[in-house]
């Protein structure tokens, strides 16, 4: 079964299998997402201490990505595809938002409401392992911004036109010992556009940037997908900024801050170092709090 997730995780353009049973017997399956900085939750406003390579202390003011292209794994180690289910604003038939922030405090940019899950239909059954892109897909990915129906009409979601949706986005700021606090910033996003004659959008990009995630021993019913911000900036010194680049990362392949975050995403990059870095995704039974959640 971790195999055949792993492989999926591979694909650059995975493939999603048709259900094997009659749409009329499918039902929701959640599956719970819980935004943690190491073994604290994430909450806004609250400072973290020993973030990254210098042990800096962060506060973030935005924490949202998206996820499309969902899958799971039943109990015959089967993987079958999970349909997004439409829950306006949050989720379209292609796309589901993931907002963990609460429009308080420094996170005073986003909203008040949050969605820290992913309501999916699916056939009935037990299941054990689940996988998904972290993204947008390329068909809505480019257009204009003013056309497109929640969850894909956030302005501080979006680039451009050309530029599309940032997948991800954390922003955050970071001090040390006594140091004033510096900003730096996470826009995962694609890169490198390229357009035939006469297209209105790009027609590919060279760096699409689309994370597939695979995870092992999920079991919706009692377990959460911890997105751990501490672990994406492990590799990563958050007080600096590469000169001559955008702060923070923004996803240009020239730019070295990037390196760290794209290898705990498991994306290519030329500074991506380390294979023992710590993923940003991982599997935890859920708790009350989930502070003593135990990773698999």
């Amino acid at each position: 079964m971790f195999a055949m997730l792993v492989a999926l995780a591979a694909a650059s353009a995975p493939s999603v299998p048709s259900f094997p049973v009659a749409a009329d017997s499918l039902v929701p399956v959640t599956i719970r997402v819980q935004a943690m900085v190491g073994n604290e939750p994430f909450v806004c406003g609250r400072s973290y201490s020993g973030i990254g390579t210098t042990g800096a202390t962060i506060t973030a003011s935005e924490f949202r990505f998206y996820v499309h292209n969902v899958r799971l794994v039943n109990a015959r180690g089967d993987t079958v595809a999970a349909a997004i289910q439409p829950r306006a604003p949050w989720q379209d038939a292609d796309v589901a938002l993931v907002d963990v922030e609460n429009g308080t405090g420094p996170c005073s940019g986003g909203t008040p409401e949050m969605h820290p899950e992913i309501t999916v239909l699916a056939p009935a059954g037990s299941y054990r392992g689940v996988a998904f892109t972290l993204g947008v897909p390329f068909a809505r990915n480019h257009g204009d911004l003013a056309a497109q129906p929640a969850p894909l009409s956030l302005s501080r979601l979006f680039w451009s036109w050309n530029g599309g949706y940032k997948f991800l986005r954390v922003d955050l700021r970071a001090a040390q010992g006594d140091s004033a606090a510096t900003g730096w910033v996470i826009h995962l996003g694609s890169t490198g556009w390229t357009g035939e004659a006469g297209a209105k959008s790009p027609t590919s990009c060279a760096q699409p940037n689309r994370a597939n995630v695979a995870l092992a021993g999920f079991d919706p019913s009692r377990d959460v997908i911890v997105a751990d911000l501490a672990a994406l900036l492990a590799r990563s010194d958050v007080r600096r900024n590469q000169p001559q680049t955008a702060l923070g990362c923004m996803s240009a392949p020239g730019d070295g801050d990037c390196g760290g975050l794209f290898a705990s995403l498991g994306l290519a990059h030329p500074a991506a170092t380390g294979a023992d870095t710590p993923r940003f995704f991982r599997v935890a039974r859920a708790t009350a709090t989930m502070g003593q959640g135990e990773a698999r």
